[in-house]
């Protein structure tokens, strides 16, 4: 199954990525997988992202004034697999990503039928808890796909596997080191879905089930998910966003 069949991909797209690590890999993903069959493709964030080494596969535009963007865009739109758009790079190395406000201008040009965002941060963990503001999903969204890596479970609650894990403490009611169960991967779902577009739909991704027991993990919290959490998560789709064939399984309430 491809991610387009799995996530239900509609004709035209804003598609918001959220959570924990693998954001970035699956939004590339996403961005091969559709140029097979679509045009007018644009990735970009609301935050920050690596700068990925060069490919023929697509084209880079850093630009600070929306006017510019907008221009390169409709220049470039049929000569690229798909298009990648930032602000500026960073003396990090990473790509300082677009205000969430630019997102419906640029998704109006002409020909654009798809954009992908990576509008959360969590420098590389399985699992990430919100602070305030967080995370930058543009108010347009239509599918947001809120990302766990399924190696969290198990681990005990702390930096190196939850970003921002004293906010994660304070959400969960439990002290940092405490053992991560199903059940707390949930709760902090949830709590990254606040004040989300009220007519996103919510399709969460469980990335990294080819890990020993992953399958199992994973469809364990995904029940979790489509039963009990909330009651707009109809689906969960397992996987492994660096594998050839990324998804490996549906639950569906």
């Amino acid at each position: 199954m491809t991610l387009e069949e799995a996530f239900a991909l509609r004709e035209r797209e804003i598609i918001s990525l959220i959570g924990g690590g693998g954001k970035t890999t699956l939004m590339f993903a996403l961005g091969r997988e559709l140029a097979t069959r679509r045009k007018g493709l644009l990735l970009t964030t609301t935050t920050k992202i690596r700068n990925p080494e060069p490919s023929d596969e697509f084209a880079l535009f850093l630009s600070a004034r929306v006017e510019k963007v907008t221009e390169w865009i409709g220049e470039n739109l049929d000569r690229n697999r798909y298009l990648l758009i930032a602000q500026d790079k960073l003396d990090n190395g990473k790509l300082q990503g677009i205000p969430p406000n630019w997102t419906f201008g640029l998704f109006s040009i002409p020909g654009v039928s798809c954009m992908i965002i990576e509008a959360d941060g969590a420098a590389g963990r399985p699992l990430k808890a919100p602070r305030e503001g967080e995370p930058v999903v543009p108010p347009d969204t239509t599918l947001l796909i809120p990302m766990v890596g399924i190696d969290a479970l198990g681990k005990p609650l702390q930096e190196d596997y939850v970003f921002r894990s004293r906010i994660a403490s304070e959400i969960l009611g439990q002290p940092e080191g405490t053992v991560i169960t199903e059940g707390m991967i949930a709760t902090l779902v949830v709590a990254s879905l606040q004040n989300m577009p009220e007519n996103a739909r919510i399709v969460p991704f469980l990335n990294k089930v080819d890990l020993p027991d992953g399958m199992n993990k994973g469809r364990t919290l995904a029940r979790i998910l489509v039963e009990a959490v909330s009651p707009r998560i109809e689906k969960v789709v397992l996987g492994h966003a660096r594998g050839p064939n990324a998804v490996a399984e549906i639950v569906t309430s």
